[in-house]
């Protein structure tokens, strides 16, 4: 065994790699709870592990650079939404007390091998995979005491192939039917030839909104304005982090003390490893590519660069990227297409962005210290901030997780704005002053709306927005219908009779029922109640959407022959169930997870 390991060490490790991967995926997500952090979330009272988290979200982060703060916290919470998936169907698999057999175990090593072990040397035969080797592999007892395999044999048993039978269990119901396949089938395939008229909405004046027009909706379809997810909205005061004048001289100097080392006999490349913020070009030693002509930059780099002799270093310039100090690495003449010469240049630079410094970011935090402070004494929040300048505006309505759009991802947002019994109960009116890379911000509570509750407050912009455009669909149905008569005299449709008639577009198009149609949309009910009713020959109509309304004429429908809907019944039949099983765990799952209680800390937890 230990001569094998010898001769098979970077197997040996990469496999152990690799089932410490799969082990953090896997294990139970109740265990090692350690620390005293407050748990990442909850699932039904259960903990989820701190130390599980961080490492995967590490693991992840570790393939990803770059990354935006608002692409860092969405990464969060997509991974602890896999984290509560996760937790459900262990939990699942727990209480139906699924379990692998060896038989199911070994089949499962020999049909769906471990992932990237076809591409081991060991296994191949003139570069290809030789499942030969790999099951004279599988056919040694030793394979089973490798420390992979050890943890491999554990995920089989306790989380694939459990989870596979599950799957199982759930999709046993579903069986798509040859009539259900005939008729996606005909809804696909059947294919009307047609024109379509349809009203330009710019030309159909929006109708105003009464209160009582509102109330009324409101009051009818009441449970049409359930609230799913706990809201909230907030007052805020923002101010943009921007460099100082004296954190611009500050870079300038230091830009200089550079430019001096070079100067007396630094490397140039050295340097621009160690100091330029360029991430494109400072592993490189600051070089920018081969050689390339004017235009190339922007503006204040470019007439730099190219008035540079060849090995001459600029003194430091500033640009909308900050400070750079720039080296010519040679120019050169090149004819172009056309015959005429044009000068290229070789270069490489220092960037030294211009960033607000702690002390600048401090005096901005003082500022909303001076308004918190005032609001907590028993000032307006609104009236503190004009009396220093300052706008205070109020969000729109969020949920745990989203963020206000001006401002993008803030760090604690959600922790302040949703009650959280973690959370130490504080006295002040507003938030701790909070931040993120453009804006310092102070928060204060303008409202909250509990899941499960309907408000008209809330649902007012969307009522008057639905019945505006009611108003304009009705508009338009009405003039369609009124030039019915006009439609009818169009008997060739050219450049003249598409536009021939007021407020309207005529077009011809070839449609199907999971087509797409202008002023109808795709794929609907809409569409389709418009191509079942519509009478070959004559203008039908006028058909509405929530957008539009439009007068269709029929030219022709084509029909699948009953020998084309026999060679697609098989193929749709297959598809039908791959796509039916999917969606069956797909809807299982997200059912379990909504009739979970689940509590995400992820706001308060890295607050903390």
């Amino acid at each position: 065994m230990l001569t094998w390991i010898s001769e098979n060490a970077k197997w040996v490790i990469y496999i152990f790699i690799v089932g410490i991967i799969a082990g953090l995926l896997f294990m139970d997500m109740s265990a090692l709870q350690l620390d005293n952090r407050p748990p990442v979330g909850t699932v039904d009272g259960e903990k989820l592990s701190n130390e599980l988290f961080d490492a995967r979200l590490r693991q992840i982060q570790s393939q990803q650079t770059g990354l935006s703060n608002e692409q860092v916290a969405q990464m969060r919470e997509e991974l602890f939404r896999s984290f509560v998936q996760r937790h459900l169907i262990e939990k699942l698999i727990a209480e139906t007390k699924i379990k692998a057999s060896v038989h199911e175990m070994k089949r499962d090593l020999r049909t769906d091998p471990p992932q990237g072990i076809d591409r081991e040397p060991m296994f191949q035969t003139n570069e290809i995979f030789d499942f030969a080797k790999y099951e004279a592999w599988l056919a040694d007892p030793e394979t089973y005491n490798i420390p992979f395999m050890l943890e491999y044999e554990n995920m089989l048993k306790t989380a694939k192939i459990p989870e596979k039978q599950l799957r199982l269990f759930i999709n046993a119901g579903f069986q798509p039917s040859s009539l259900e396949a005939k008729h996606k089938i005909l809804n696909r395939e059947t294919k009307f030839e047609l024109w379509n008229a349809q009203g330009i909405g710019r030309y159909f004046e929006e109708v105003s909104i009464s209160e009582n027009a509102v109330d009324s909706v409101f009051k009818a379809q009441r449970d049409s304005f359930f609230i799913a997810d706990d809201l909230a909205k907030v007052r805020y005061v923002a101010i943009p982090i921007a460099p100082s004048e004296r954190d611009v001289e500050n870079t300038l100097e230091y830009a200089e003390m550079l430019l001096a080392q070079i100067k007396d006999g630094t490397d140039f490349g050295d340097i621009a490893r160690n100091s330029s913020e360029d991430p494109g070009s400072a592993t490189m030693g600051g070089e920018l590519g081969d050689y390339g002509p004017r235009g190339r930059w922007v503006p204040e780099f470019d007439s730099t660069a190219f008035a540079l002799d060849s090995g001459e270093i600029s003194n430091p310039i500033r640009t909308q990227f900050g400070f750079h100090i720039i080296q010519s690495l040679g120019k050169r003449i090149e004819e172009k297409e056309d015959g005429e010469e044009e000068e290229q240049v070789k270069a490489r630079h220092i960037l030294l962005t211009i960033n607000a410094a702690s002390e600048t970011i401090d005096s901005l935090e003082a500022i909303l210290n001076d308004i918190k402070a005032e609001v907590d004494k028993g000032k307006k929040f609104d009236e503190v901030a004009t009396a220093k300048g300052l706008e205070a505006k109020t969000s729109t309505w969020f949920k745990r997780g989203s963020e206000i759009p001006e401002l993008g991802h803030v760090s604690g947002l959600s922790s302040y704005a949703f009650f959280n019994p973690l959370r130490p109960k504080e006295d002040s009116k507003t938030s701790d002053i909070l931040q993120n890379p453009k804006w310092v911000v102070i928060f204060e509570k303008a409202g909250s709306l509990p899941a499960g509750s309907r408000d008209i407050e809330f649902a007012r912009s969307r009522i008057e927005q639905n019945l505006k455009a009611k108003g304009r669909v009705d508009a338009i149905a009405e003039h369609l219908r009124t030039n019915l008569g006009r439609f009818a005299e169009i008997t060739v449709l050219d450049s003249v009779s598409k536009t021939s008639i007021e407020k309207v577009t005529i077009d011809s198009a070839t449609v199907s029922f999971e087509g797409f149609l202008p002023g109808l949309g795709y794929a609907n009910t809409d569409l389709y109640r418009a191509l079942s009713s519509a009478k070959e020959g004559e203008w039908s109509g006028p058909y509405t959407s929530n957008q539009n309304a439009v007068l269709i004429k029929v030219l022709s429908k084509n029909v699948p022959s009953e020998e084309a809907l026999k060679a697609a019944m098989e193929n749709e039949l297959s598809v039908s169930w791959q796509f039916g099983a999917f969606s069956a765990f797909s809807d299982y799952m997200r059912n379990l997870e909504a009739n979970a209680k689940v509590v995400n800390n992820l706001d308060l937890y890295y607050r903390e």
